[in-house]
This record gives structure tokens, sequence and C-alpha cells, in this order.
């Protein structure tokens, strides 16, 4: 009797063996799937965000850029002394650019008016007025706390039909991406008129917004961040 127990109770733990390493790499094999459908799925939606209207964007070569309404300058951060940063510099100074020749004749400056983080749009108007720029020429909206609210109210609330989207390289295929989706006939330009120190990082965060982005027009839009 002892005999045939120890010849049963081996086949019997490596059966087991067997299903147990069976059902493991079946689960690896259902994880690896998952994730690599996930991955196909964030690169085409990738694609689509950046890649969509990157045939309009142009350097900021002022005379190979098509006329528009006006020039969309997006905020950016501001230095603690009130002026702009670089990177919004750069934007406001491209703009004036598109101005100045004649490419635009207004130019809409859409950020943060302070109730969100701090005001860039006190610092945008004055680096515009202390360039000359009359204020008839320029149009406010100081609710434009992210891209998706600048670009909506852009369509939505102040009628843009066609305009040229100033911003960074990082930033412009989202922006092309959401301004098209509202409606408005845009092309970008490139503000970067500097090497920016963390351009690594704005590539990296721009592109996981990018995700977010398509989510926003294509799933749930987002309410602003700030309401009223």
């Amino acid at each position: 009797m002892n005999d045939e127990l120890q010849d049963v109770i081996p086949t019997d733990i490596a059966a087991t063996t067997t299903r147990r390493r069976g059902v493991l790499l079946k689960t690896v094999f259902v994880a690896l799937g998952v994730v690599f459908v996930s991955l196909a799925i964030l690169a085409v939606i990738l694609a689509q965000v950046q890649l969509t209207y990157a045939g309009r964007i142009f350097a900021p070569n002022v005379t190979s850029v098509p006329s528009a309404d006006v020039a969309i300058v997006l905020g950016a951060s501001i230095l603690p002394d009130g002026t702009p940063s670089d990177a919004l510099r750069d934007r406001l100074d491209t703009g004036l650019d598109l101005y100045r020749n004649g490419t635009v004749d207004r130019i809409l400056i859409t950020g943060d008016d302070g109730r969100f983080h701090v005001n860039e749009i006190a610092s945008m108007r004055d680096h515009l007025t202390t360039a000359d720029v009359p204020w008839e020429h320029i149009i406010v909206d100081d609710r434009g706390y992210r891209t998706y609210e600048s670009c909506k109210r852009a369509a939505q609330v102040l009628h843009i039909e066609t305009a040229v989207v100033v911003t960074q390289r990082f930033h412009l295929g989202r922006a092309l991406y959401l301004c098209n989706a509202f409606g408005i006939d845009a092309i970008g330009v490139t503000a970067d008129r500097h090497v920016y120190r963390r351009n690594t990082y704005f590539w990296a965060r721009d592109l996981a917004s990018s995700i977010k982005a398509w989510w926003d027009i294509n799933i749930i839009p987002p309410d602003p961040p700030v309401k009223g």
C-alpha cells in the first residue's frame, strides 16, 4: 500500500505543477497582450494629435506664413517681477513680427487672469503695448486657463475663423489639434527663439497632455478649472 502511494503522489504533484505553469504562462501572455494593445492605442492617439496638422506648422519666417484673422498667442509662465518668461516673450515677439509684417491684423492674447495661477494676461498686454501695438488691435481672453479653453473660447466666444497659433514647437501639435477641432482654420508658427533648458521635460509633458487633449475632444469635455 505504501509503495502505491509513493508512486501516485509524485505524479499528482507534477500534474499540479504543470497546470500552474500553464496558468502562469497564460496570465503573462494576456498581460503582455494588454500592454501591447494599450501602447498601440496610445501611439495612435499621440500620432493623431501630434501629426494631423504637422504640415501646417511654419518656421518663424513671417514672409512665408499665410495670412489669417488673428495671431493667437498662448499664455505661459511669467517671472516673479511680472515680466514674461523666455518662452512667453518669444511667443509675444513672434506674434509681433506677424502683426508688423501684415500677416495678421490683430493679436489675441489668451491665458490666465490670475484666478488660476498667475496673471499672464497683464504681462502679455504690457509687452505688446510697450511695443506700440494699439489697444484696439489686441484681443484679450483672460480665461484661457489651459490650451483647451484658449482654443474653445477663441472659436465659440470670440468667433475666430482663421488664426495663426503662436507657441513653441513642442506645444504646437496639440494646440493646432485643439483649435482645428473647435472649427478654427488654424496654422502654427514656432516661437523657438532660444534653446530652453527644460526642453526635454516640456516635450514629455506635452506628449502626456496630448493624450488628455484627445480624451477631452473625443470622450468627455472637461470643465474649466475656474468657474464663472
